[in-house]
């Protein structure tokens, strides 16, 4: 869908470039048409079945009364349908779906599901280390490493006084196993530092995006308060000039003049720009928080593999102090045992400091599994809150619906006993069902207005109850369905436009007719020309008035 962030007059006349595409997908760095539509009527997104979120196609089904769906009394037929997408539809447009609530439930699932993902990987670790019949115990370890450490300085310590007894020339073998010890030392440094500088730089880019993010955050408050500002003081009228307390002339109420400058106002191009600007924020919003969570995951697997080059450093470092250091003939038996002991040290260090490193995983995953289940209970405690709220919400809608549809249906002709001593009038979204007094069937042409009066009574409503997400917007089609009279055909079109001229927003109702009410033939109600056999809704130009390869249409 291509739309024009500006007035319908600079619209036409705009080339293409200033128009702005929006698919019918949404994707992390693209707003769908959906996505912005809904940013510009200031509505709040919702989740539909399963993971899709409603679309502009679910509401239309709604405002829209066709001719084909007679037997529907509340949606539009459609060829993918559930009862879970009907009810959150009508929970959305009648004002009962809290924006805190959706969020609240869109957190709790996505936290279910790093909970499910942190369970099941400590699930499959504890199952590996079972049949591999290790203690899970990661004190033990500790332990473990405590006592081999001290061991291996103890080892060291009588091998320099083993050495200090006697010192001999270095062999010119031992000079060159000093060289490479040297050279894998000065290596496994590096390493280790370039990781350590690593994991500093992505840390400090994380609290720098972390900081954008926060201003982004903030421009966005601070537009939003800019329109909600911009909107009051627009509506300010004054009476004296504020600078000499002259009286300022009056207008004509109609007038969008400024009562103190007489400069237009109201033009759409501030709320086109402050439209436009929320979008490139919104985008630049997503973009960086996906860069945090890739960063923050880069350094948390670099921060898992600095104990194990840490730990091969240490005993890079043994190894060249060991040969550095010099001996007679006459201690080599007991250096190489000493030698041989603190080998297998290394080793069982080694394999310790793996151990530690897959409980540090561990316990980090422990961690997180604690902190989703506080986040969980936390949010369970938001949400029953807030469906509280929402039900008693949800009743005082349901109620200005009932009472404005069972007093449109007493206007009705008396054909449908029903109608006429309407009382209790119930709806369900879900059931896609609309029942008066119990009942739910009726003569098709009672259908018809029934269905009629009900839509009418959801615009009614949106009028009074500010809650409600109804956009104003109606289109009713087929008022002559279901064989009903023509008498009849004309006072439901009585019907919805008096209740129309009852409102004081803005709105549109747009009804189709073949048969209009004398009393409406009007240039008030009516729009366009008639259409007939001879004029159709489309006009075809004759064959021999066109020129070029085919004909045209207008």
């Amino acid at each position: 869908m291509y739309i024009f962030w500006g007035p319908l007059a600079t619209a036409r006349v705009a080339p293409v470039s200033d128009w702005e595409v929006y698919p019918f997908r949404r994707s992390p760095n693209k707003l769908s048409f959906t996505q912005s539509l809904l940013m510009a009527l200031a509505l709040p997104e919702a989740q539909g079945d399963g993971a899709s979120n409603l679309t502009m196609h679910q509401f239309l089904r709604v405002m829209y009364a066709d001719q084909p769906s007679l037997h529907s009394p509340i949606f539009r037929r459609d060829s993918f349908d559930s009862a879970l997408t009907r009810s959150t539809v009508g929970d959305y447009l009648l004002g009962v779906y809290d924006d805190k609530l959706y969020s609240a439930q869109l957190q709790r699932r996505e936290i279910e599901r790093s909970l499910s993902a942190a369970e099941a990987e400590l699930k499959s670790i504890f199952a590996v280390l079972a049949k591999s019949k290790q203690d899970v115990n990661p004190e033990l370890y500790w332990q473990q490493i405590y006592i081999a450490e001290a061991r291996r300085g103890e080892l060291e310590a009588e091998l320099s006084r083993l050495k200090e007894q006697r010192s001999v020339e270095k062999d010119k073998s031992r000079g060159n196993d000093e060289a490479i010890s040297r050279a894998e030392l000065d290596a496994a440094k590096r390493q280790l530092n370039k990781v350590l500088d690593e994991v500093a730089r992505s840390e400090a880019d994380i609290e720098d995006s972390k900081q954008f993010i926060n201003e982004i955050q903030e421009r966005l408050r601070r537009l939003e308060q800019s329109e909600a500002t911009r909107g009051y003081l627009g509506r300010v009228a004054l009476n004296f000039c504020p600078c000499c307390l002259s009286p300022i002339a009056s207008q004509s109420p109609d007038s969008s003049a400024c009562t103190l400058c007489k400069e237009p106002v109201g033009t759409p191009n501030g709320e086109s720009q402050i439209l436009r600007m929320r979008n490139e924020l919104l985008i630049q919003l997503r973009e960086s928080s996906s860069l945090v969570q890739a960063k923050a995951t880069a350094v948390e697997s670099a921060r898992l593999g600095l104990p194990a080059l840490k730990q091969n450093m240490r005993r890079l470092e043994r190894r060249y102090i060991e040969a550095t250091q010099s001996w007679s003939s006459d201690f080599e038996d007991a250096i190489a045992k000493i030698n041989r002991e603190a080998g297998a040290l290394d080793q069982e260090l080694k394999t310790l400091y793996e151990n530690q490193r897959l409980f540090s995983v561990i316990r980090s995953l422990q961690e997180r599994r604690d902190e989703l289940q506080h986040s969980i209970h936390q949010l369970d405690t938001t949400i029953e809150t807030l469906t509280h709220a929402q039900e008693i919400r949800k009743r005082k809608v349901a109620l200005e619906i009932s009472q404005a549809t069972s007093r449109l249906l007493k206007l009705d002709l008396y054909r449908q006993e029903e109608f006429k001593s309407a009382e209790v009038v119930r709806f369900s979204f879900e059931e896609n069902q609309v029942s008066v007094d119990g009942s739910t069937r009726f003569s098709e042409s009672s259908t018809v207005v029934l269905r009629h009066l009900f839509h009418l009574a959801l615009l009614t409503a949106s009028t009074t109850v500010h809650e409600m997400r109804f956009p104003r917007l109606l289109m009713l089609d087929g008022i002559e369905d279901g064989g009903i009279e023509l008498p009849r055909a004309y006072r439901l079109q009585e019907i919805i436009a008096a209740e129309c001229d009852s409102y004081e927003v803005d709105f549109q109702v747009i009804m189709a007719t073949s048969q209009i009410a004398p009393s409406l033939d009007s240039d008030r109600y009516v729009v366009g020309r008639r259409y007939s056999e001879d004029r159709r809704a489309i006009d075809l130009l004759a064959a021999n008035a066109v020129t070029g390869a085919g004909a045209q249409s207008q």
